[in-house]
């Protein structure tokens, strides 16, 4: 079932609102998604990651472990991605000012640029790296992996290696949600991320009975 936003604590409410889930999913819970395969592994994660063995656990096998939501589009991965975020910030103190952050892919890129030239967009930029050690972001979702302008120069194909390695490498899970499957992977962002994926998520397939839910 949803739970209200007003009922929860003012900073899991202030933590929920400024994570930028889309409006349409805050209040959503594993309870209000299909019971299926991809929904279990998920909240397996979660739980995983509740338990204190993903974010900055040094020695732990699973820290920095990230998902891969996998998935045609209108399967519900986006949803999904927000549930499982916000039932982190719910279920977790965290020692950051800034929990969690929900961010379309395009939109990160254009963040990134941005921080060449404005010093605001640079802090957020090195907080979701993790290379502010006072106020990094533990939990970084990066939705619609795959629908980035493409150039020859490879730049945005860049900016994922370097970001997915230094949240990884700094023991901070990272959710990406994404239409390419990863036996594409090699070809569209190159043979070293495609392995070091295998590494740095547990891969799912999200496949609603329904189809594209949005037709």
């Amino acid at each position: 079932m949803t739970f209200d936003i007003n009922n929860v604590s003012p900073t899991i409410k202030h933590a929920i609102l400024r994570s930028q889930v889309p409006m349409k999913t805050i209040g959503m819970e594993f309870s209000d998604l299909d019971d299926s395969k991809a929904r279990q592994v998920v909240e397996a994660w979660v739980d995983t990651v509740t338990s204190g063995m993903v974010i900055k656990s040094p020695g732990s096998p699973s820290s920095g472990l990230g998902i891969l939501l996998i998935g045609e589009p209108g399967h519900g991965k986006t949803t999904m991605a927000s549930v499982a975020l916000q039932a982190l910030i719910k279920g977790m103190a965290f020692p950051t000012p800034r929990p969690g952050i929900f961010m379309d892919y395009p939109k990160f890129l254009r963040l990134e640029k941005e921080s060449w030239v404005n010093e605001d967009a640079k802090k957020d930029i090195q907080a979701i790296y993790g290379d502010d050690l006072k106020s990094y972001v533990p939990l970084f979702v990066l939705d619609d992996l795959g629908k980035e302008y493409r150039t020859q120069s490879g730049w945005s194909e860049n900016i994922f290696d370097a970001l997915l390695r230094a949240r990884f490498n700094a023991g901070l899970p990272t959710i990406v949600t994404t239409n390419v499957p990863m036996n594409k992977w090699r070809v569209t962002y190159g043979e070293p991320m495609e392995s070091f994926a295998h590494e740095a998520f547990v891969s799912v397939v999200v496949e609603s009975e329904m189809g594209d839910r949005r037709k």
